[in-house]
């Protein structure tokens, strides 16, 4: 009998359905981090709706699709993909998902996060991180692995101050809509190293 390859956190993933925190931003905005659910589907599709061209570049799927988007909302898969938002009244502001690993590859996680821009650089996008980061945590991952656009150095400095260690640059492996090619920076947290004997 073939030994499971299946990710072991499939059960605390369940339980975390319920993850709720509560932050007040300096200006005293209150945003609630909690996992996506269905009833989320508008507020999802309002949160990627008519973004630039600059914008929609980095994305890997047709963010600008709404039926997308409303799938997304409407069948999570929290075992596959863990989607945690920062919500400020009724409205989503922000959106982080963990891409789970499987396979030999199922004690690490991809870690994808989008701001509205009028909710940038006020700590959401931290405090949304950090929450991805205990949940990984929780449920046993040993790394969580961001890539990034070279040309966007600010993003690159931001997962570093959160404990994110620069790993290589993929040469050219980023296309953007023009052609042009881009190389992509991968950073990696690790949260559980192995030990190492002297």
């Amino acid at each position: 009998m073939e030994p499971t390859q299946s990710a072991p956190h499939i059960e605390q993933l369940m339980h975390l359905s319920l993850y709720r925190q509560l932050i007040t931003l300096p200006d005293g905005i209150r945003v609630c981090l909690r996992p996506l659910t269905p009833k989320d589907r508008d507020a999802l599709i309002a949160l990627f709706a008519n973004l630039p061209a600059e914008e929609t570049q980095y994305f890997r799927s047709k963010i600008a699709d709404p039926d997308l988007v409303a799938a997304w909302a409407e069948n999570p898969d929290y075992a596959t993909i863990f989607p945690l938002v920062a919500v400020v009244g009724d409205r989503i502001v922000g959106n982080s998902t963990l891409h789970m690993g499987r396979g030999y590859t199922r004690h690490t996680a991809e870690i994808r996060i989008f701001l509205a821009k009028d909710f940038r650089r006020h700590g959401i996008g931290s405090a949304i991180i950090k929450a991805q980061l205990e949940i990984a945590r929780k449920i046993g991952l040993h790394q969580v692995i961001a890539e990034v656009v070279e040309s966007r150095p600010q993003v690159i400095h931001a997962f570093e101050r959160l404990g994110f260690e620069r790993q290589f640059a993929w040469r050219d492996l980023f296309m953007t809509p023009e052609g042009e090619t881009l190389d992509m920076v991968v950073v990696i947290n690790f949260l559980k190293r192995r030990t190492e004997e002297f």
